[in-house]
């Protein structure tokens, strides 16, 4: 199963959720890494137009992919995910895979759910193989590195089985820091849109079942803009 394993009730209970504007101010700074390397673009660009993103890409060198959710046949939102492709840059290849839905046995994250919402700290998807957040493709991601903390809400990383090199095709995205992931779980992108940021606050507010989405919330469609 894989699942991010933190302890949810007494870690969060109590915790700011996506609504609290302390968590969602600037430009992510990261310790361990070489001085002047940036984690997050401008984080609440409007960013609405492919010309907007393309120029954001020629001053960045990395890649940007857009995101759509959809719940009971209606949208919810988009979302903009800037892949640090100069820090990650195998994990951001693997992902792009299934962005273009070229994941072995032809698994894609196009129509896949986002089987999970952990209210105050993260919600997942990415399990193309039975939505269940069980299905196993049949293979592992090596993890590329844990110089990216979980320092801010918006980043996006690959979930595990718990066991170092158990990363797939799930990934999580945060809603607020998860320092006690650091070190454990490889971050290789963030959102960077306000639209992506206001869709994060949507979506930490649906109604589940047992941390289900209900009804289902699926990624209606993702590609790479550039």
């Amino acid at each position: 199963d894989h699942i991010i394993r933190v302890p949810v009730p007494s870690l969060f209970l109590g915790g700011h959720s996506l609504s609290s504007t302390a968590h969602w101010s600037g430009p992510v700074q990261q310790q361990g890494v070489a001085a002047g390397t940036q984690f997050s673009s401008q984080s609440t660009m409007e960013l609405g137009t492919v010309e907007e993103v393309k120029a954001l890409a020629v001053s960045t060198g990395r890649s940007y992919v857009r995101m759509v959710m959809e719940q009971g046949g209606e949208i919810l939102g988009s979302c903009l995910l800037e892949l640090y492709t100069d820090i990650t840059p195998a994990t951001c290849q693997h992902f792009l895979t299934g962005v273009g839905g070229k994941f072995k046995g032809g698994y894609q994250y196009e129509s896949s759910p986002i089987h999970r919402i952990v209210k105050n700290a993260y919600i997942q998807g990415g399990d193309v193989v039975d939505g269940t957040g069980k299905g196993n493709p049949g293979w592992a991601l090596p993890d590329e590195t844990f110089a990216v903390k979980h320092t801010a809400p918006g980043l996006i990383g690959m979930a595990t089985c718990g066991e170092p090199h158990t990363a797939a095709t799930q990934f999580y995205i945060t809603l607020q820091p998860l320092s006690w992931l650091d070190g454990k779980r490889v971050i290789f992108g963030g959102v960077v849109d306000a639209a992506g940021f206001e869709l994060l606050r949507l979506v930490e507010g649906l109604s589940t079942n047992n941390e289900r989405p209900i009804p289902e919330l699926t990624i209606k469609s993702i590609q790479l803009v550039c």
